[in-house]
């Protein structure tokens, strides 16, 4: 009777060892810690320390690409070497502890061998600048018309800040619109410009859309700014959810649209409407004529970039994951950055030529202020390599990439809850303090 108590007993601890997740219950580590990054010939090392004994499996992704798998044991309460090479090139690598009864179940650990070395897949289109300055003297022939409309602020910022619905007119019938944001009564020539670019994402999504709040944050950096929230679209701010639902029915797939040419693309005008903003901005008297700031995660790295790129107004660029850094990276073998034009054109010749005149690592080699970059070793939307290859040509005054070990995309961290609040927190804080230091 004792022994089928025992035995009972165990199976009621295996089961709760089971009802765990692997991403709860296992936590994958490298012998450099968070950062990650190793040298040609330099041994990785991955340990997994785990709550359970359980079977399971490791596979190996290289640049994207599954590369190895195989089996292996977790024991409880021990540190487990599930991972030790090294490599001879540079390259991206992911280490994936899967569940072997359901693959879905895993967690994952990143690292990077000699990222300095990586290179973009596109070279710069000869007529590249020929290109944009027809695109730039299009939309600038158009007179512009801006539309101001003051709107509440919460509470707590009453008597402090000044916000408005912005909206001007831009090329594709779609004007630029957004939350136009500054402290009160601030003097002509006394504030920075920082402009926030949003990611991509379901328009029924409320972090899709601008709002008052982050006008006011971006208006908050430093010791005050001319903050502008600008979405992707040129959607209305502030609608009923009816309009966002028929606007994310019409846009629906647009980043994976059939590509025509170059002149038809559909993140032409929203590359554009960045720098139409740009224009509106500098013409208030309240910037001071040196700084101009441009943030955002994603797709809104890739509009920072491109106005980086575009304007030589732009000083400062502090992005995170960004995104159409290196969409060219299939040419070399390695997985593109988002939104992957080239594969998801596979019969289309046009793809990667048109691609290269929208990519990040072409803008950026005509951007010279300073640069700042949070990139996820995990991160298959927007790969490590791609982030790399683009951040490598950029010929800034001073430039500085921070990478994570266990970071993906959309906010997502492959580790158990409280290391991941945590080390979620230390990522964003360096965005944060980086716009406010650069615009201090």
């Amino acid at each position: 009777m004792k022994r089928i108590l025992l035995i009972a007993a165990a199976l009621l601890v295996c089961v709760a060892a089971w009802g765990q997740s692997f991403l709860e219950s296992v936590t994958l580590s490298l012998d450099k810690g968070e950062e990650g990054v190793y040298a040609v010939g330099e041994p990785i090392k991955v340990f997994a320390e785990s709550e359970i004994d359980a079977p399971a499996i490791v596979k190996v992704y290289i640049n994207g690409n599954l590369n190895n798998a195989w089996r292996t044991d977790l024991s409880a309460g021990g540190k487990t070497e599930v991972f030790n090479a090294s490599y001879d090139k540079p390259l991206a690598l992911m280490v994936r502890l899967s569940n072997l009864k359901d693959e879905k179940d895993s967690t994952t650990v990143g690292a990077v061998v000699a990222p300095e070395q990586l290179k973009p897949g596109f070279e710069e289109p000869a007529d590249f600048a020929k290109f944009w300055g027809k695109q730039l003297k299009t939309m600038r022939k158009m007179k512009m018309k801006t539309r101001l409309t003051p709107v509440a602020v919460p509470e707590k910022y009453e008597g402090k800040f000044v916000c408005y619905d912005l909206e001007i007119n831009c090329v594709g019938n779609v004007p630029v619109r957004g939350y136009l944001a500054m402290p009160v009564d601030a003097k002509p020539r006394s504030l920075p410009i920082a402009i926030y670019a949003h990611s991509a994402g379901k328009l029924t999504k409320k972090w899709t859309r601008s709002t008052v709040e982050r006008a006011i944050k971006m208006a908050k950096y430093g010791n005050g700014a001319i903050g502008l929230d600008i979405n992707a679209h040129g959607m209305l701010n502030d609608q009923p959810e009816e309009y966002y639902a028929d606007l994310q029915e019409k846009l629906n797939g647009y980043s994976g649209w059939p590509i025509v040419d170059h002149e038809n693309y559909y993140f032409r005008t929203m590359f554009l409407r960045m720098v139409r903003a740009l224009d509106y901005l500098c013409t208030l008297k309240q910037w001071d004529r040196k700084k101009v700031l441009v943030t955002g995660g994603s797709q809104g790295g890739a509009q920072s970039a491109a106005l980086a790129g575009l304007d030589k107004r732009v000083t400062h660029v502090v992005v995170d994951v960004p995104a159409m850094w290196d969409t060219g990276g299939c040419l070399l073998g390695r997985t593109s950055g988002w939104p992957k034009p080239i594969e998801h054109n596979k019969d289309n010749p046009e793809a990667a030529r048109v691609a290269s005149y929208y990519d990040g690592a072409v803008f950026l080699r005509h951007f010279k202020g300073e640069l700042f970059v949070n990139v996820g070793l995990i991160d298959l939307t927007c790969p490590p390599a791609s982030v790399w290859s683009a951040f490598n040509v950029c010929p800034a005054s001073h430039k500085e990439i921070h990478p994570c070990a266990w970071k993906g995309h959309s906010g997502k961290y492959s580790l158990p809850e409280a290391p991941r609040a945590e080390v979620k927190k230390g990522m964003d804080k360096k965005i944060d303090e980086a716009i406010d230091r650069f615009l201090k």
